[in-house]
Protein backbone atom coordinates (compact mmCIF):
# COMPACT_ATOMS: atom_id res chain seq x y z
CA UNK A 1 0.00 0.00 0.00
CA UNK A 2 1.28 3.34 -0.55
CA UNK A 3 2.40 5.73 2.15
CA UNK A 4 2.76 9.24 2.66
CA UNK A 5 5.11 10.29 5.59
CA UNK A 6 6.27 13.27 7.37
CA UNK A 7 9.76 12.97 7.67
CA UNK A 8 10.86 11.69 11.05
CA UNK A 9 11.71 14.41 14.08
CA UNK A 10 15.58 13.75 13.72
CA UNK A 11 14.63 15.45 9.68
CA UNK A 12 12.53 17.95 11.16
CA UNK A 13 15.20 19.08 12.69
CA UNK A 14 17.89 19.12 9.74
CA UNK A 15 14.94 21.22 8.06
CA UNK A 16 15.50 23.76 10.29
CA UNK A 17 19.02 24.06 9.87
CA UNK A 18 18.69 23.34 6.09
CA UNK A 19 15.63 26.74 6.20
CA UNK A 20 18.51 28.86 7.70
CA UNK A 21 21.25 27.67 5.02
CA UNK A 22 18.38 28.64 2.74
CA UNK A 23 18.14 25.17 1.34
CA UNK A 24 14.71 23.69 -0.09
CA UNK A 25 12.74 21.64 1.95
CA UNK A 26 11.75 17.99 1.54
CA UNK A 27 8.16 18.43 3.81
CA UNK A 28 6.59 15.11 2.56
CA UNK A 29 7.25 12.12 0.75
CA UNK A 30 5.68 9.49 -1.48
CA UNK A 31 6.33 5.69 -1.83
CA UNK A 32 4.66 3.45 -4.18
CA UNK A 33 5.90 -0.41 -4.85
CA UNK A 34 6.21 -0.38 -8.27
CA UNK A 35 8.56 -3.09 -10.32
CA UNK A 36 10.83 -1.37 -11.99
CA UNK A 37 11.14 -4.16 -14.43
CA UNK A 38 6.92 -4.34 -15.50
CA UNK A 39 6.54 0.02 -14.95
CA UNK A 40 6.48 2.99 -16.73
CA UNK A 41 5.77 5.81 -15.21
CA UNK A 42 5.45 9.98 -15.89
CA UNK A 43 4.45 12.83 -13.37
CA UNK A 44 2.39 15.45 -14.56
CA UNK A 45 1.82 18.98 -13.10
CA UNK A 46 -2.00 19.68 -13.13
CA UNK A 47 -3.03 23.58 -12.88
CA UNK A 48 -4.44 23.16 -10.06
CA UNK A 49 -1.58 22.19 -7.63
CA UNK A 50 -2.23 18.77 -7.72
CA UNK A 51 -0.37 15.87 -9.62
CA UNK A 52 -1.38 13.28 -12.18
CA UNK A 53 0.42 10.20 -11.94
CA UNK A 54 -0.12 7.80 -14.60
CA UNK A 55 2.06 4.57 -15.04
CA UNK A 56 1.93 1.25 -17.13
CA UNK A 57 2.61 -2.41 -15.77
CA UNK A 58 2.99 -4.89 -18.26
CA UNK A 59 3.79 -8.19 -18.77
CA UNK A 60 7.44 -9.16 -20.00
CA UNK A 61 6.30 -9.69 -23.33
CA UNK A 62 4.18 -6.41 -23.58
CA UNK A 63 0.88 -7.93 -24.48
CA UNK A 64 -0.95 -7.65 -21.36
CA UNK A 65 -0.51 -4.27 -19.75
CA UNK A 66 -2.89 -2.02 -17.63
CA UNK A 67 -2.66 1.75 -17.84
CA UNK A 68 -3.60 3.32 -14.56
CA UNK A 69 -4.14 7.63 -13.90
CA UNK A 70 -3.86 8.48 -10.21
CA UNK A 71 -3.87 12.02 -8.90
CA UNK A 72 -2.35 13.56 -5.70
CA UNK A 73 -2.67 16.68 -4.09
CA UNK A 74 -0.66 18.89 -2.39
CA UNK A 75 0.62 16.91 0.35
CA UNK A 76 0.82 13.91 -1.68
CA UNK A 77 -2.47 12.39 -1.01
CA UNK A 78 -4.05 10.88 -3.56
CA UNK A 79 -7.50 12.23 -4.59
CA UNK A 80 -8.72 9.68 -7.34
CA UNK A 81 -7.28 6.45 -9.16
CA UNK A 82 -8.54 4.88 -12.15
CA UNK A 83 -7.81 2.59 -15.25
CA UNK A 84 -7.96 2.88 -19.12
CA UNK A 85 -8.56 0.48 -21.53
CA UNK A 86 -5.38 0.87 -24.20
CA UNK A 87 -4.33 -2.06 -26.63
CA UNK A 88 -0.95 -3.10 -24.35
CA UNK A 89 1.64 -1.57 -26.95
CA UNK A 90 1.09 1.67 -27.01
CA UNK A 91 3.02 4.07 -25.43
CA UNK A 92 2.89 7.60 -23.89
CA UNK A 93 4.41 10.41 -25.49
CA UNK A 94 3.66 13.83 -24.84
CA UNK A 95 0.48 15.71 -22.33
CA UNK A 96 -1.17 19.39 -22.65
CA UNK A 97 -3.88 20.72 -19.71
CA UNK A 98 -6.79 22.62 -20.17
CA UNK A 99 -9.06 22.72 -17.59
CA UNK A 100 -11.02 20.96 -16.98
CA UNK A 101 -9.33 18.46 -18.61
CA UNK A 102 -5.94 16.79 -18.85
CA UNK A 103 -5.29 15.54 -22.37
CA UNK A 104 -2.23 12.50 -23.05
CA UNK A 105 -1.13 11.50 -26.55
CA UNK A 106 -0.43 7.84 -26.95
CA UNK A 107 1.85 6.06 -30.03
CA UNK A 108 1.55 2.62 -30.79
CA UNK A 109 3.46 -0.26 -32.93
CA UNK A 110 2.01 1.28 -36.39
CA UNK A 111 3.40 4.62 -36.83
CA UNK A 112 0.23 5.93 -37.73
CA UNK A 113 -1.90 5.09 -35.22
CA UNK A 114 -2.16 6.99 -32.13
CA UNK A 115 -4.59 7.84 -28.92
CA UNK A 116 -5.56 10.34 -27.38
CA UNK A 117 -7.45 9.83 -23.54
CA UNK A 118 -8.84 12.72 -21.93
CA UNK A 119 -8.86 12.57 -18.03
CA UNK A 120 -11.42 15.10 -16.02
CA UNK A 121 -9.29 16.21 -12.99
CA UNK A 122 -11.72 16.49 -10.91
CA UNK A 123 -13.07 12.99 -11.01
CA UNK A 124 -10.98 10.83 -13.28
CA UNK A 125 -13.30 9.89 -15.69
CA UNK A 126 -11.33 9.09 -19.22
CA UNK A 127 -12.01 8.91 -22.54
CA UNK A 128 -10.07 6.84 -24.68
CA UNK A 129 -9.98 7.52 -28.74
CA UNK A 130 -7.87 6.05 -31.41
CA UNK A 131 -6.98 8.16 -34.49
CA UNK A 132 -5.33 7.70 -37.53
CA UNK A 133 -2.52 10.43 -38.68
CA UNK A 134 -1.14 8.90 -41.75
CA UNK A 135 0.49 12.21 -42.66
CA UNK A 136 2.66 12.72 -39.71
CA UNK A 137 5.83 10.40 -38.74
CA UNK A 138 6.66 12.16 -35.24
CA UNK A 139 4.73 14.49 -32.93
CA UNK A 140 6.99 16.71 -31.32
CA UNK A 141 4.18 19.46 -29.81
CA UNK A 142 0.78 18.80 -28.57
CA UNK A 143 -1.62 21.77 -27.69
CA UNK A 144 -5.19 21.75 -27.02
CA UNK A 145 -7.47 25.12 -27.35
CA UNK A 146 -11.23 24.82 -26.51
CA UNK A 147 -11.25 21.31 -26.78
CA UNK A 148 -9.72 20.83 -30.17
CA UNK A 149 -5.76 19.57 -30.88
CA UNK A 150 -3.11 20.99 -32.57
CA UNK A 151 -0.20 18.84 -33.58
CA UNK A 152 3.18 19.49 -34.70
CA UNK A 153 5.25 16.83 -36.30
CA UNK A 154 7.54 15.92 -39.86
CA UNK A 155 5.45 15.00 -43.22
CA UNK A 156 6.12 11.25 -43.39
CA UNK A 157 7.58 11.52 -46.87
CA UNK A 158 9.08 15.12 -47.54
CA UNK A 159 10.41 15.57 -43.99
CA UNK A 160 9.42 18.56 -43.99
CA UNK A 161 7.63 20.48 -40.54
CA UNK A 162 3.40 19.66 -40.55
CA UNK A 163 0.87 21.59 -38.90
CA UNK A 164 -2.45 19.62 -37.77
CA UNK A 165 -5.50 20.49 -36.78
CA UNK A 166 -8.10 17.55 -35.28
CA UNK A 167 -11.37 17.75 -33.67
CA UNK A 168 -11.96 15.29 -31.17
CA UNK A 169 -14.93 13.61 -33.26
CA UNK A 170 -13.35 13.58 -36.25
CA UNK A 171 -11.59 10.84 -37.41
CA UNK A 172 -8.86 12.03 -39.83
CA UNK A 173 -6.89 15.74 -39.02
CA UNK A 174 -6.78 18.63 -41.37
CA UNK A 175 -3.26 20.25 -42.40
CA UNK A 176 -3.02 23.75 -41.94
CA UNK A 177 -1.63 25.92 -44.13
CA UNK A 178 1.58 27.20 -43.90
CA UNK A 179 5.12 27.60 -46.10
CA UNK A 180 7.44 24.97 -45.55
CA UNK A 181 10.92 25.21 -47.19
CA UNK A 182 13.63 22.52 -46.55
CA UNK A 183 15.42 24.36 -43.59
CA UNK A 184 12.01 25.41 -41.88
CA UNK A 185 11.40 24.37 -38.00
CA UNK A 186 8.40 24.92 -35.59
CA UNK A 187 9.82 27.11 -32.72
CA UNK A 188 6.96 27.83 -30.90
CA UNK A 189 3.32 27.44 -30.63
CA UNK A 190 1.21 28.73 -27.50
CA UNK A 191 -3.02 28.44 -26.76
CA UNK A 192 -3.67 31.88 -25.94
CA UNK A 193 -7.24 30.81 -24.05
CA UNK A 194 -7.69 34.24 -23.00
CA UNK A 195 -7.47 35.64 -26.63
CA UNK A 196 -9.28 32.36 -27.96
CA UNK A 197 -6.08 31.87 -30.63
CA UNK A 198 -3.40 29.78 -31.14
CA UNK A 199 -0.07 31.03 -32.10
CA UNK A 200 3.05 28.83 -34.00
CA UNK A 201 6.54 30.54 -35.09
CA UNK A 202 7.88 28.87 -38.01
CA UNK A 203 11.54 30.07 -38.60
CA UNK A 204 12.03 29.93 -42.33
CA UNK A 205 15.74 29.56 -43.95
CA UNK A 206 17.59 29.15 -47.53
CA UNK A 207 20.81 27.91 -45.38
CA UNK A 208 21.89 31.35 -45.77
CA UNK A 209 19.85 33.75 -43.99
CA UNK A 210 16.25 32.75 -42.37
CA UNK A 211 13.20 34.98 -41.06
CA UNK A 212 10.73 34.44 -38.74
CA UNK A 213 6.76 33.90 -39.51
CA UNK A 214 3.60 34.15 -37.02
CA UNK A 215 0.47 32.34 -38.03
CA UNK A 216 -2.87 32.54 -35.57
CA UNK A 217 -5.39 30.00 -36.05
CA UNK A 218 -8.95 30.23 -34.30
CA UNK A 219 -9.96 26.92 -32.23
CA UNK A 220 -11.66 25.68 -35.16
CA UNK A 221 -8.19 25.90 -37.49
CA UNK A 222 -9.45 28.96 -39.38
CA UNK A 223 -6.70 31.43 -39.78
CA UNK A 224 -6.82 34.58 -38.42
CA UNK A 225 -3.40 36.38 -39.47
CA UNK A 226 -0.08 35.69 -40.33
CA UNK A 227 3.02 37.69 -40.05
CA UNK A 228 6.27 37.51 -41.23
CA UNK A 229 9.10 39.01 -39.58
CA UNK A 230 12.23 40.08 -42.17
CA UNK A 231 16.09 39.88 -41.02
CA UNK A 232 17.46 43.37 -40.09
CA UNK A 233 20.85 44.21 -41.54
CA UNK A 234 23.21 40.57 -41.27
CA UNK A 235 21.35 39.45 -38.27
CA UNK A 236 19.07 36.54 -39.30
CA UNK A 237 16.33 35.22 -36.73
CA UNK A 238 16.66 31.77 -35.62
CA UNK A 239 14.69 31.03 -32.66
CA UNK A 240 11.53 32.60 -31.13
CA UNK A 241 9.28 32.75 -28.20
CA UNK A 242 5.96 34.30 -28.36
CA UNK A 243 4.00 36.17 -25.46
CA UNK A 244 0.55 35.88 -24.79
CA UNK A 245 -1.73 38.95 -25.63
CA UNK A 246 -3.60 40.49 -28.41
CA UNK A 247 -2.02 41.60 -31.55
CA UNK A 248 -0.88 44.60 -30.44
CA UNK A 249 0.47 43.44 -27.61
CA UNK A 250 2.71 40.54 -28.67
CA UNK A 251 6.39 40.25 -28.67
CA UNK A 252 8.91 37.28 -30.16
CA UNK A 253 11.91 36.83 -27.90
CA UNK A 254 14.39 34.58 -29.63
CA UNK A 255 17.87 33.78 -30.83
CA UNK A 256 19.85 35.75 -34.16
CA UNK A 257 22.47 34.49 -35.96
CA UNK A 258 25.18 36.57 -38.87
CA UNK A 259 26.55 33.98 -41.37
CA UNK A 260 26.65 30.34 -39.64
CA UNK A 261 22.80 29.95 -39.13
CA UNK A 262 24.30 27.19 -37.09
CA UNK A 263 25.06 29.36 -34.25
CA UNK A 264 23.20 31.68 -31.91
CA UNK A 265 25.22 35.41 -32.11
CA UNK A 266 22.63 36.83 -29.39
CA UNK A 267 19.31 37.51 -28.34
CA UNK A 268 16.20 39.67 -29.88
CA UNK A 269 13.00 41.08 -28.69
CA UNK A 270 10.32 42.34 -31.38
CA UNK A 271 6.51 43.14 -32.30
CA UNK A 272 4.97 40.99 -33.84
CA UNK A 273 3.17 43.59 -35.69
CA UNK A 274 6.61 44.94 -37.30
CA UNK A 275 7.72 43.44 -41.03
CA UNK A 276 11.26 44.34 -40.50
CA UNK A 277 12.36 43.70 -36.56
CA UNK A 278 12.28 46.84 -35.37
CA UNK A 279 12.89 45.57 -31.79
CA UNK A 280 16.17 45.10 -30.08
CA UNK A 281 19.05 43.03 -30.18
CA UNK A 282 21.61 41.70 -27.46
CA UNK A 283 24.84 40.60 -28.57
CA UNK A 284 26.37 37.47 -26.28
CA UNK A 285 29.11 40.07 -25.47
CA UNK A 286 26.82 42.88 -23.75
CA UNK A 287 25.08 40.09 -21.03
CA UNK A 288 26.63 40.55 -17.60
CA UNK A 289 26.89 36.64 -16.95
CA UNK A 290 26.34 35.16 -19.96
CA UNK A 291 29.98 33.59 -20.69
CA UNK A 292 30.68 33.27 -16.57
CA UNK A 293 30.06 29.47 -17.19
CA UNK A 294 34.14 29.75 -18.58
CA UNK A 295 36.71 30.71 -15.81
CA UNK A 296 37.81 34.02 -14.88
CA UNK A 297 40.99 34.51 -17.04
CA UNK A 298 39.25 32.47 -20.52
CA UNK A 299 36.07 34.66 -19.94
CA UNK A 300 38.68 38.61 -20.28
CA UNK A 301 40.01 36.62 -23.17
CA UNK A 302 37.12 35.87 -24.90
CA UNK A 303 35.59 39.60 -24.35
CA UNK A 304 38.29 40.57 -25.72
CA UNK A 305 39.23 38.80 -28.68
CA UNK A 306 35.64 39.30 -29.45
CA UNK A 307 35.16 43.04 -29.07
CA UNK A 308 38.39 43.65 -31.25
CA UNK A 309 36.89 41.01 -34.07
CA UNK A 310 33.52 43.19 -33.68
CA UNK A 311 34.80 46.20 -34.18
CA UNK A 312 36.77 45.44 -37.40
CA UNK A 313 33.51 43.82 -38.43
CA UNK A 314 34.70 40.08 -37.84
CA UNK A 315 32.75 36.99 -37.71
CA UNK A 316 32.79 36.16 -34.32
CA UNK A 317 34.57 32.91 -32.95
CA UNK A 318 32.45 31.34 -30.50
CA UNK A 319 29.84 29.08 -31.17
CA UNK A 320 26.96 29.00 -28.74
CA UNK A 321 23.69 26.43 -30.00
CA UNK A 322 21.05 27.63 -27.79
CA UNK A 323 17.93 25.28 -26.88
CA UNK A 324 15.13 27.79 -25.44
CA UNK A 325 12.58 26.63 -23.04
CA UNK A 326 9.03 27.99 -22.51
CA UNK A 327 8.67 31.60 -22.11
CA UNK A 328 7.55 32.35 -18.55
CA UNK A 329 5.10 34.98 -17.93
CA UNK A 330 5.60 37.56 -14.60
CA UNK A 331 3.21 40.36 -13.51
CA UNK A 332 5.58 42.33 -15.32
CA UNK A 333 7.21 40.94 -18.12
CA UNK A 334 8.79 37.83 -19.01
CA UNK A 335 11.76 35.37 -18.38
CA UNK A 336 13.48 33.58 -21.25
CA UNK A 337 15.14 30.57 -20.51
CA UNK A 338 17.70 28.19 -22.26
CA UNK A 339 20.69 25.74 -22.72
CA UNK A 340 23.59 26.37 -24.24
CA UNK A 341 25.20 23.20 -25.75
CA UNK A 342 27.11 21.16 -28.68
CA UNK A 343 27.15 18.45 -30.23
CA UNK A 344 29.51 15.10 -29.28
CA UNK A 345 30.63 12.15 -31.43
CA UNK A 346 32.05 9.07 -30.72
CA UNK A 347 34.46 7.23 -33.43
CA UNK A 348 34.76 3.74 -33.92
CA UNK A 349 37.96 3.80 -31.35
CA UNK A 350 36.06 5.17 -29.00
CA UNK A 351 37.66 8.35 -29.04
CA UNK A 352 35.46 11.17 -28.30
CA UNK A 353 35.62 14.40 -30.31
CA UNK A 354 33.69 17.24 -29.22
CA UNK A 355 31.96 19.57 -31.52
CA UNK A 356 32.63 22.79 -30.26
CA UNK A 357 33.39 24.86 -32.98
CA UNK A 358 31.01 23.07 -35.44
CA UNK A 359 33.54 21.54 -37.63
CA UNK A 360 33.15 18.96 -40.06
CA UNK A 361 33.31 15.47 -38.65
CA UNK A 362 35.05 12.50 -39.98
CA UNK A 363 32.57 10.17 -41.79
CA UNK A 364 33.33 6.80 -39.82
CA UNK A 365 32.29 8.84 -36.47
CA UNK A 366 28.78 8.39 -34.46
CA UNK A 367 26.45 10.68 -32.61
CA UNK A 368 27.14 10.09 -28.90
CA UNK A 369 24.20 13.14 -27.92
CA UNK A 370 24.60 16.70 -27.03
CA UNK A 371 26.91 17.91 -24.20
CA UNK A 372 25.15 20.79 -22.57
CA UNK A 373 28.03 23.56 -21.11
CA UNK A 374 25.40 26.32 -19.21
CA UNK A 375 21.67 26.85 -18.93
CA UNK A 376 20.12 30.75 -19.09
CA UNK A 377 17.87 33.39 -17.98
CA UNK A 378 17.40 36.72 -19.44
CA UNK A 379 14.43 38.97 -17.81
CA UNK A 380 12.59 41.48 -20.07
CA UNK A 381 9.82 43.97 -19.51
CA UNK A 382 6.49 43.87 -21.34
CA UNK A 383 8.05 45.86 -24.28
CA UNK A 384 10.90 43.32 -24.75
CA UNK A 385 13.73 45.65 -22.87
CA UNK A 386 16.35 43.41 -21.37
CA UNK A 387 16.35 43.99 -17.59
CA UNK A 388 18.78 41.45 -16.62
CA UNK A 389 20.64 38.00 -17.44
CA UNK A 390 22.27 34.84 -15.15
CA UNK A 391 23.72 31.84 -15.95
CA UNK A 392 24.12 28.36 -14.39
CA UNK A 393 27.12 26.29 -15.44
CA UNK A 394 26.41 23.01 -16.28
CA UNK A 395 28.92 19.92 -15.59
CA UNK A 396 28.62 16.42 -17.28
CA UNK A 397 25.00 17.65 -18.32
CA UNK A 398 24.03 15.89 -21.32
CA UNK A 399 21.33 14.08 -23.84
CA UNK A 400 21.25 11.38 -26.70
CA UNK A 401 18.09 13.72 -27.53
CA UNK A 402 17.71 17.49 -27.70
CA UNK A 403 15.29 17.97 -25.02
CA UNK A 404 15.59 20.47 -22.01
CA UNK A 405 17.23 18.51 -19.36
CA UNK A 406 16.77 21.39 -16.79
CA UNK A 407 13.60 22.14 -15.09
CA UNK A 408 13.19 26.21 -15.19
CA UNK A 409 10.30 28.01 -12.81
CA UNK A 410 9.92 31.34 -11.42
CA UNK A 411 8.91 31.58 -7.40
CA UNK A 412 6.25 34.43 -6.85
CA UNK A 413 8.90 36.33 -5.39
CA UNK A 414 10.83 37.14 -8.44
CA UNK A 415 13.85 34.08 -8.01
CA UNK A 416 14.24 32.05 -10.99
CA UNK A 417 14.72 28.70 -9.90
CA UNK A 418 16.67 25.92 -12.31
CA UNK A 419 17.28 22.44 -10.84
CA UNK A 420 18.10 18.94 -12.65
CA UNK A 421 18.21 15.43 -11.27
CA UNK A 422 21.55 13.39 -10.96
CA UNK A 423 20.85 9.99 -9.20
CA UNK A 424 20.07 10.25 -5.60
CA UNK A 425 20.41 14.44 -5.88
CA UNK A 426 19.37 17.37 -7.03
CA UNK A 427 21.07 20.08 -8.76
CA UNK A 428 19.48 23.29 -8.71
CA UNK A 429 20.69 26.82 -8.86
CA UNK A 430 18.60 30.18 -6.93
CA UNK A 431 19.23 33.52 -9.46
CA UNK A 432 18.50 36.50 -8.16
CA UNK A 433 18.17 38.80 -11.53
CA UNK A 434 21.71 39.37 -12.09
CA UNK A 435 23.58 38.22 -9.12
CA UNK A 436 25.67 35.80 -9.71
CA UNK A 437 26.49 32.20 -8.18
CA UNK A 438 29.04 30.04 -9.07
CA UNK A 439 28.64 27.55 -6.27
CA UNK A 440 27.12 23.87 -6.94
CA UNK A 441 24.36 23.53 -4.91
CA UNK A 442 23.70 19.53 -4.17
CA UNK A 443 20.10 18.24 -1.85
CA UNK A 444 20.42 14.37 -1.07
CA UNK A 445 17.21 13.04 -2.16
CA UNK A 446 15.20 12.08 1.72
CA UNK A 447 13.83 8.89 2.24
CA UNK A 448 11.44 8.35 5.02
CA UNK A 449 14.25 8.53 7.66
CA UNK A 450 18.05 8.94 8.09
CA UNK A 451 18.70 5.59 9.48
CA UNK A 452 17.76 4.34 6.07
CA UNK A 453 19.43 4.58 3.13
CA UNK A 454 18.56 4.55 -0.85
CA UNK A 455 20.96 1.99 -2.39
CA UNK A 456 20.14 2.50 -6.14
CA UNK A 457 18.40 5.35 -7.96
CA UNK A 458 17.32 4.56 -10.86
CA UNK A 459 15.78 6.72 -14.03
CA UNK A 460 15.24 10.14 -11.54
CA UNK A 461 13.14 13.12 -12.82
CA UNK A 462 12.36 16.46 -11.66
CA UNK A 463 9.43 18.58 -12.22
CA UNK A 464 8.56 22.44 -11.85
CA UNK A 465 5.15 21.92 -9.87
CA UNK A 466 3.22 25.13 -8.52
CA UNK A 467 4.41 28.37 -6.94
CA UNK A 468 8.32 27.46 -5.82
CA UNK A 469 7.91 23.84 -4.99
CA UNK A 470 9.14 20.98 -7.64
CA UNK A 471 8.52 17.59 -7.52
CA UNK A 472 11.54 14.66 -7.83
CA UNK A 473 10.62 11.27 -8.48
CA UNK A 474 12.37 7.87 -9.61
CA UNK A 475 12.42 4.23 -8.76
CA UNK A 476 14.84 3.32 -5.71
CA UNK A 477 15.86 0.26 -3.46
CA UNK A 478 15.85 1.49 0.12
CA UNK A 479 17.74 -0.47 3.13
CA UNK A 480 16.14 0.24 6.39
CA UNK A 481 18.49 -0.01 9.15
CA UNK A 482 16.63 -3.52 10.20
CA UNK A 483 15.00 -5.82 7.65
CA UNK A 484 14.77 -6.41 3.74
CA UNK A 485 15.27 -4.12 1.51
CA UNK A 486 12.04 -2.23 -0.63
CA UNK A 487 11.85 -1.48 -4.17
CA UNK A 488 9.78 1.47 -4.60
CA UNK A 489 8.60 4.37 -7.14
CA UNK A 490 9.26 7.58 -4.92
CA UNK A 491 8.01 11.35 -5.23
CA UNK A 492 9.58 13.54 -2.76
CA UNK A 493 8.17 17.56 -2.69
CA UNK A 494 10.75 20.12 -2.52
CA UNK A 495 10.42 23.76 -1.84
CA UNK A 496 12.82 26.42 -2.19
Amino acid sequence: MAKVRIVLYLYLLLFAAVTLAQQPAQPVRLELPFDKTATVAEVLALPDSALLLYHKTSNAWNTKATFYFTKYNHKLEEVWSTTAELPPRYDYIRHYNEAPYTYLIFSGEIPEQYIITRTNISNGITEVKKYELKDIETIHEFNVLQGNYFLIGRDRFSQKPLLLHLKPSDDKPKQLPSVYGDESTFSDMLADLENERLDVVLTESNGRVSRLQVKSFTAEGELISNHFILQQNNMSLLNAEITPGDSAQKMLLGTYGTRDLRFTSGFFSTPVTSVYSSGDFYSVLQFKNFLKYMKPRREERTRKREAERLRLGKEPQYRFRILLHDLITTPTGYVLAGEAYYPQYRSNSNQYNIDRLGQRQAFMQQSDGYKRTHAIAMGFDKQGNLLWDNAFPLKDVSSMELVHTVEVARARDGRVIMAYPEKDEVIYHIMHEDKYDDKAHRLQIMTYNESEKAQLTEYPGIIKWFDNNFVAFGFQRIKPSRGEARNVFYLNKISF
